[in-house]
């Protein structure tokens, strides 16, 4: 009977909260890639600037014949679409966008001194879920999806994943 009341207590606060996005929302992210986030929502739809750090957390650093440095400088944008759910509490969102990079690449492993900065750049695909805590501005989200870097190394695939917490104004 405990589990049911409980269950029923659960469904009645997501059904009954308004925690709709704001217009703006400014937040960080930690995981691959680990930065800072810029979000503008439209009615379905949003624009995501993100700036940071993309690093090996869930690849190899083996890249063409050498090897890259662990972390590096990145910076994405993407065009979002999302769907609300359960009374705007939640959203589910996913889009694709473009991707900048900016790290050491080190031709000869053997060899750390000899390197050079490499731009790198590719498409990136992203889809997450967004939780909004009612009665705050404060949202928590949890996303996945990659990029695949097309210059200089034509289809080399690195995988997304991260967690962060938004402020909505």
């Amino acid at each position: 009977m405990k589990r049911f009341f409980l269950l029923f207590a659960l469904i009645f606060a997501f059904s009954t909260a308004q925690a709709q996005p704001e217009k703006w929302a400014l937040g960080v992210k930690v995981g691959e890639p680990t930065g800072f986030n810029l979000r503008k929502y439209g009615d379905k739809n949003a624009l995501d600037i993100t700036v940071g750090t993309y690093s090996s957390l869930l690849k190899k650093k083996a890249y063409r014949e050498g090897e890259y440095a662990s972390i590096g400088f990145m910076l994405n944008g993407s065009y979002l679409w999302f769907v609300p759910m359960f009374n705007d509490r939640m959203i589910a969102y996913g889009g694709a966008g473009i991707q900048i990079n900016s790290r050491k690449y080190y031709p000869n492993v053997t060899h750390k001194e000899v390197h050079t900065n490499n731009i790198s750049t590719g498409p990136s695909f992203t889809g997450g879920l967004e939780f909004f805590f009612a009665q705050k501005p404060t949202s928590f989200f949890i996303e996945g999806g990659g990029y695949v870097e097309l210059l200089p190394k034509v289809l080399y695939f690195s995988p997304n994943l991260n967690v962060g917490l938004r402020h909505n104004f």
